[in-house]
């Protein structure tokens, strides 16, 4: 991991002019860097290469953040991980080619390991991307169900994390079943992430989320708190905070405090230790040794964190 950290500020060393600086920060703005993490401890379940090893785990963070860059250019974004976006840094054309430079470097480094298998990987992981973000965009502030919220975070979220498990296992000449069990996990860890932040924008402390309260609430997107909320509280309420689009103070604190009133946290929590019990089920598959030990503990550590 320390390597992939250096790899990563050498991608941003090589961005042509005005985009060093603002891919040097979006590259070392102190991500959890699970992605890679995953990747890595997938791959050594087996014997993997140690140098395509590291240009894939330094290209899953790297597309990574180049989605995270398209994400906030779309959400027109201030803050995050309590720092300045991008977008609100540089402009919305300084970042669309950050951007865009990064997902390009994503895919030179999977090319110079010459694994066809893995580059189909990720570009099916990034066409999905790319598509929940559409998705969500034009469900947002309207009525959305259980199922396609959850299509939405399989492709949105859940989807590079299944990437990183499959590359990993693909890179450690594992068996087939192996390989489809690590992508069970994977998805299955992905969903359970996201529902995690979707509680977390609701009670997370913004010290430690780096996001205010709420701010998926107020930018319209509907998650999985807010549809348990709006079948069992004040639909109404909650509806128009949704509408309103960077809402007031007090309404938003309102559509806060109606979710709350409602089991929504609990039941969002309770969906997640689903998909976690699911995910370490899948674990069974691998031989026993430490690499399966900690993609244990990363799951088990999911629902219930503050970051």
């Amino acid at each position: 991991m320390r390597t992939v950290e250096s790899r990563l500020a050498g991608v941003a060393e090589r961005a042509p002019g005005a985009l060093a600086e603002p891919s040097h920060e979006a590259l070392t703005s102190g991500g959890k860097r699970l992605r890679p993490l995953l990747l890595i401890l997938s791959a050594h379940v087996g014997e993997p290469d140690r140098g395509a090893l590291l240009k894939a785990s330094v290209a899953i963070e790297v597309l990574h953040t180049a989605t995270l860059i398209h994400d906030d250019v779309v959400d027109r974004a201030e803050s995050r991980r309590g720092r300045l976006t991008t977008v609100a840094a540089y402009g919305r054309e300084i970042a669309i080619a950050t951007g865009d430079y990064l997902f390009a470097e994503a895919f030179s480094e999977l090319s110079e390991i010459g694994d066809p298998r893995i580059v189909r990987v990720f570009a099916e992981a990034a066409k999905d991307l790319a598509s929940g973000e559409l998705e969500q965009y034009r469900a947002s502030g309207s009525t959305v169900g259980v199922e396609e919220y959850l299509d939405h975070i399989r492709m949105k979220t859940a989807g590079l994390f299944k990437a990183a498990c499959v590359t990993g296992g693909t890179l450690g000449g594992l068996s087939i079943r192996q390989i489809d069990a690590l992508a069970t996990y994977g998805q299955a860890l992905g969903v359970a992430f996201q529902m995690s932040d979707d509680v977390m924008d609701l009670v997370g402390e913004p010290d430690v989320t780096g996001k205010g309260a709420g701010t998926d609430l107020a930018e319209g997107t509907i998650t999985l708190p807010v549809i348990f909320a709006m079948q069992e509280g004040d639909a109404g309420l909650i509806s128009k905070v949704l509408a309103a689009r960077d809402p007031a103070p007090e309404m938003l604190d309102a559509g806060i405090e109606a979710i709350l009133a409602t089991d929504a946290i609990a039941r969002t929590e309770a969906w997640a230790e689903k998909e976690i019990n699911f995910a370490l089920g899948e674990l069974g598959l691998l031989p026993d040794g430490p690499e399966r030990t900690i993609l244990e503990v990363i799951a088990s550590e999911v629902v219930g964190r503050n970051a």
